[in-house]
């Protein structure tokens, strides 16, 4: 299987937020989401940077920790990169129960870790296409945290008014809470956010 179909597989609600501010009209244009504009990504496995190079306006954001890297070679030892759209999982040399990483957008970390390793048993999905397949699936609607009836259209950081960020708001609730007769109520940055749920 490629690695690829791996890194397709991994869902962050980041990805769907748009640098589009709350009162900006956000075009019906997936391209406006984070996911295109800062395609950058890769994976991390024991000794080797995967990078994803597939799409034009992607840069290696892999460079400055190697650059790091290689200054205390010491106490990091000998390391690789790899294009990721070349290499199959079959390919890894990793060791179960090990932490890795996947990082997108320069920023964003999420922890993979391979515990389990064995050949397909009759019970199993036979097809290879249907690989990787997610066991726990927290690509969820994410509901207003107001009202938690309506699906969320805003994501809210930065806010000087709310305890957790992100925080995720249906467009009523939204106004409600940040908004007295059109003006802005304390301090807060505010971006449209598409519930990819629905979308694969």
């Amino acid at each position: 299987m490629p690695l690829v179909k791996l890194r397709e597989k991994i869902f962050c609600a980041s990805d769907f937020w748009s640098n589009y501010e709350d009162f900006e009209i956000v075009p019906p244009d997936p391209e406006c989401y984070f996911d295109h504009k800062f395609p950058s990504s890769f994976i991390f496995v024991h000794d080797t940077f995967y990078v994803d190079k597939r799409r034009a306006n992607s840069i290696d954001i892999s460079e400055p920790i190697r650059e790091f890297m290689k200054r205390k070679k010491k106490d990091f030892g000998e390391f690789y990169v790899k294009d990721m759209a070349g290499v199959k999982i079959i390919d890894f040399k990793l060791r179960l129960g090990q932490p890795y990483v996947y990082v997108h957008q320069g920023f964003c970390e999420h922890l993979i870790i391979f515990t389990d390793l064995r050949l397909l048993l009759p019970g199993d999905i036979q097809r290879i296409e249907d690989y990787p397949i997610r066991l726990f699936d927290i690509k969820t609607q994410k509901l207003c945290c107001a009202c938690s009836d309506e699906i969320s259209s805003f994501v809210v950081t930065e806010s000087d008014r709310l305890p957790n960020s992100p925080a995720f708001f249906c467009s009523t609730c939204f106004t409600a809470f940040h908004y007295d007769n059109g003006q802005r109520i304390g301090n807060f940055k505010a971006y449209h956010y598409l519930n990819h749920a629905g979308t694969e």
